[in-house]
């Protein structure tokens, strides 16, 4: 067991890999009732394609990972959210393109939901009954999602946006895709995705975390698993140009909603990847924040309003960069994005650093939520960066990385997608 402190955060946790594999963090908060604890696997929406040890390839309808997280939930005679909430505990789950997490949070003594999360994690009890009748109540779910707009453009922009790559693809998956999901695509996706050598447990508590890690170790010691399995991630090589440009739908919405998105190569290391995202995000704040300088005049003009957003994400094998608003000024918003990102490189050095301090703060904070520190270490664990290195990141971003990393936004390269009022209301 491995005692990890951090003196510039003032931060404490203790970590050990356990017999069986599992990776269990436990995050000392002194003084405080409240419990946090993530159980999470790096199986996600974008994996209906894995490779095993072996070089083989499984391939499983798209929607999967979500699926087997509803079905996590069943067991025979027993509501699990129910027995949570007996023990003064909320229990959730969430399926992303990259995890499946299942989490609880109480301010009661944290034992026994502790061992409620694992024991119905590490358990998967399904009926083919029980699969078709999930099968309805996901497609209702997909169904809700496409009929709201904001849901919809996002998913319309990553279809247009990808050619091959899974992202493509909506987390929850197609009709189709779901009714094509078998008792048997779920087991196998358990037995490669769910043993303990895969997934990583993450506590934040005011709890003793070594009384705590004893816990574990006891609820892990009286299970048998079997051998794990190396299931590993399939990344692809998408190209590089946008698979359709321009898409335009309608729904029954008043003002048009629409986005633009830039198309970039991926960035094989994670912690280039994250560097290389605040230093975009540092330029985009420059020119399109409410600090920026022509801000007030696109509010004025209703080229954007204050639906307005943008983001940048980097992956292995795909990035992006966009911005969303909702305008009936649907060219001029283009038009407006891509004359401002010719000048995200413009701005002194005073601005850069008064950025970096907000941003830093705004990250020692983020320190004081339970749920940031559990979700946060779980996802820099799996992507293979050191979770306080990753915080201190922004001090290393300067105006000649902003310079070089902005190169990476091709202006040309640009999927754009609206959602226009039904008969032109």
């Amino acid at each position: 067991m491995k005692k990890i402190t951090n003196h510039h955060f003032k931060e404490t946790y203790i970590s050990e890999t356990l017999d069986n594999g599992l990776h269990v963090v436990l995050w000392q908060k002194p003084g405080f009732k409240k419990s946090n604890f993530v159980f999470g696997t790096p199986f996600g929406g974008r994996d209906h394609d894995q490779k095993d040890e072996h070089g083989n390839v499984h391939s499983y309808p798209e929607g999967v990972a979500h699926f087997l997280e509803h079905k996590m939930f069943e067991k025979e005679g027993k509501d699990v959210m129910e027995e949570f909430s007996s023990m003064g505990a909320n229990v959730n789950a969430f399926t992303s393109y990259d995890e499946t997490a299942y989490y609880f949070s109480t301010t009661n003594n944290p034992i026994k939901p502790l061992n409620l999360l694992l024991d119905f994690v590490q358990e998967l009890t399904i009926t083919e009954e029980s699969v078709e009748k999930e099968k309805g109540i996901i497609i209702q779910e997909l169904e809700m999602y496409n009929q709201m707009p904001d849901s919809r453009l996002y998913s319309e922009l990553f279809s247009s946006m990808f050619d091959i790559h899974p992202m493509k693809h909506d987390i929850g998956g197609t009709a189709n895709s779901v009714n094509a999901i078998t008792l048997d695509t779920l087991y196998e996706c358990y037995k490669l995705n769910y043993h303990p050598s895969r997934m990583i447990l993450v506590g934040v508590s005011g709890h003793d975390p070594k009384e705590l890690m004893e816990v574990i170790k006891a609820n892990q010691a009286k299970k048998s698993f079997e051998r794990p399995y190396q299931a590993s991630r399939i990344y692809v090589d998408e190209p590089i140009k946008v698979h359709t440009a321009k898409k335009q739908i309608e729904m029954d919405i008043t003002t048009p909603k629409t986005v633009i998105a830039f198309k970039t190569p991926g960035i094989i290391d994670s912690k280039q990847a994250e560097l290389y995202e605040w230093a975009i995000t540092f330029g985009l704040d420059v020119a399109f924040s409410p600090l920026a300088p022509k801000y007030q005049e696109w509010l004025d003009q209703e080229i954007i309003n204050d639906a307005f957003s943008y983001d940048v994400e980097f992956s292995k094998d795909y990035g992006v960069v966009v911005f969303s608003t909702e305008t009936n000024k649907v060219q001029a918003f283009y038009d407006m994005v891509k004359n401002e990102l010719q000048h995200i490189c413009e701005f002194d050095e005073v601005e850069l650093e008064n950025m970096k301090r907000r941003v830093y703060g705004s990250n020692v904070t983020s320190l004081n939520s339970f749920e940031a520190i559990s979700v946060g270490y779980m996802r820099s664990y799996f992507a293979g960066v050191d979770f306080f290195e990753s915080l201190e990141l922004v001090n290393q971003v300067d105006k000649a990385l902003i310079e070089k990393a902005s190169q990476f936004i091709d202006l040309e390269n640009t999927c754009e997608v609206e959602i226009q009022p039904k008969n032109g209301k």
